[in-house]
């Protein structure tokens, strides 16, 4: 029985998949489908909540392990899927005869994250990376204008099967080394292996799957396109709940190496991981600073923040997994904001201009202000989660001497703050180019969502001792998994 419990956020998505997809066989309209698909998520929150404080493994020992860490981030993907749906059942950028299965997808894709954040064993964790990664693929390519769907999708899936044949090579590496697909022999068999420039090479390799979809250089490509030609509503999920999972992952691969990285060949991933991340931060507002499509523009911005996030994961110390936890919750909040506003001013828009801002301040002040704190989040500035979050992030390289990529990290901060005060600008000092353009109508599970957002986004930013002791906890409970 304990087995089931400690299994159940998952047993509740899988159950709310097949009632999902059985639902449309039966006749059911596709607004069935989603009320189902939104009473399930709830569900699974609440049992992702109920078992925060279990630890035990429901499957074979060493494979798949449950605790504080794993089921706080099953929190988060419950808590996404909600999210997402609530911006509404009948997104009209993806095609209508795939309305009832738009909600199945996200559900197969919100039960491989969950198994992510559990798995201790290699083949465990490729499997749940690739169950986390198909319907996405599959949700891209559903927007209604079927050339621009599938080209963004062919983008995303092509790179992301090189990304994962990467990664299941870098595997076999490290299955080489300790004769185990066990992450617990192998981080027994470390100080054997740990001035071996092969293994590092095969985690290196092993890493880039989940580098990919961090959206990190060199695997940052696929972000401007996809985010543009994908629907609004597959964006928002692509940039909340997968950005967490991917850095939950990275956690438990950095804490495996911690004691291990210093000096050495050790020292060359964190060289790599640390030139990654001041390319892709470098890069990524770089090319934000000339966009004109808004989608495109949050791509290129995903790609910095990955940048942000890897400098303190490069660190590989407590300190540096902490401060990802907690600004990756932070920028979860922030991120939905932005696409709640692109999802509600461009409802019936596949391609967004920045100009489809205009006016909204007053066209809309309550768009209007969630658009200021998700960009002054993203920004950086106070008393939003970024300006903190980013605190704690570059204090984890300080920790380590790393001045001068903490004074990278702060211009490139500077540069972003150009492009998104041209958001800002837009949405309060430009008028709307359309003379009829009118208020924007707001639904209201979608406008309890981003409420809920915005006070996250503040809260944190303004008391974040909460926050910031639940991502301690996490990251503890991660370095006691055996």
């Amino acid at each position: 029985m304990d087995n089931f419990v400690l299994f159940l956020p998952e047993t509740l998505a899988l159950l709310t998949a097949l009632a999902v997809f059985l639902l449309p066989i039966a006749g059911a309209s596709h607004r069935a489908a989603w009320g189902t698909a939104i009473g399930g998520g709830l569900a699974m929150l609440v049992a992702a909540t109920a078992t925060l404080s279990m630890t035990g493994e429901p499957f074979f020992p060493g494979i798949y392990h449950v605790d504080f860490f794993s089921q706080a981030m099953k929190v988060i993907f419950s808590a996404g899927l909600v999210l997402v749906l609530m911006l509404g059942g009948d997104p009209p950028t993806i095609r209508r005869g795939a309305w009832p299965e738009y909600p199945l997808f996200l559900l197969f894709s919100t039960v491989g994250m969950m198994m992510l954040v559990s798995a201790t064993e290699l083949l465990t964790l490729y499997i749940a990376l690739e169950l986390s990664a198909y319907p996405l693929y599959v949700l891209v390519a559903l927007n209604r204008q079927v050339r621009t769907g599938s080209e963004s999708a062919a983008k995303y899936m092509l790179q992301g099967m090189v990304a994962s044949a990467m990664t299941i090579y870098g595997m076999s590496f490290l299955f080489g080394f300790a004769q185990s697909t066990y992450l617990a022999d192998i981080a027994a068999r470390l100080p054997e292996v740990a001035d071996q420039p092969l293994f590092w090479f095969g985690m290196a390799l092993t890493l880039a799957g989940f580098l990919f979809k961090l959206a990190t250089f060199p695997f940052h490509f696929w972000a401007p396109d996809t985010y543009q030609g994908a629907p609004h509503t597959v964006v928002t999920f692509i940039a909340t709940s997968s950005k967490v999972a991917t850095v939950a992952v990275l956690c438990r691969v950095i804490t495996l190496l911690a004691d291990h990285a210093d000096g050495g060949t050790g020292e060359s991933l964190r060289t790599a991981l640390l030139f990654c991340a001041l390319a892709a931060m470098t890069i990524g507002n770089l090319a934000a600073l000339v966009q004109k499509d808004l989608k495109r523009l949050l791509g290129y911005s995903a790609a910095a923040h990955a940048g942000y996030l890897l400098i303190a994961l490069q660190a590989f110390s407590p300190l540096g997994v902490t401060s990802a936890l907690f600004y990756v919750l932070g920028y979860f909040a922030m991120s939905y904001l932005v696409f709640f506003v692109v999802c509600t001013v461009a409802r019936e828009r596949d391609l967004v201009g920045i100009d489809a801002l205009s006016g909204l301040g007053r066209r809309s002040p309550f768009l209007g202000l969630c658009l200021l704190i998700g960009v002054f989040g993203l920004t950086g500035l106070p008393p939003t989660v970024g300006f903190i979050g980013k605190w704690f992030l570059f204090s984890a390289a300080l920790e380590r001497g790393q001045f001068l990529a903490v004074l990278i990290a702060a211009l490139n901060s500077v540069v972003a703050l150009y492009y998104y005060l041209r958001l800002i600008r837009q949405a309060y000092l430009v008028p709307p180019a359309d003379d009829a353009a009118g208020r924007v109508p707001l639904a209201p599970l979608a406008t309890a969502a981003a409420a809920l957002s915005c006070i996250v986004v503040v809260w944190m930013g303004t008391a974040p001792n909460a926050f910031w002791q639940a991502a301690r906890a996490a990251a503890n409970a991660l370095a006691m998994t055996p």
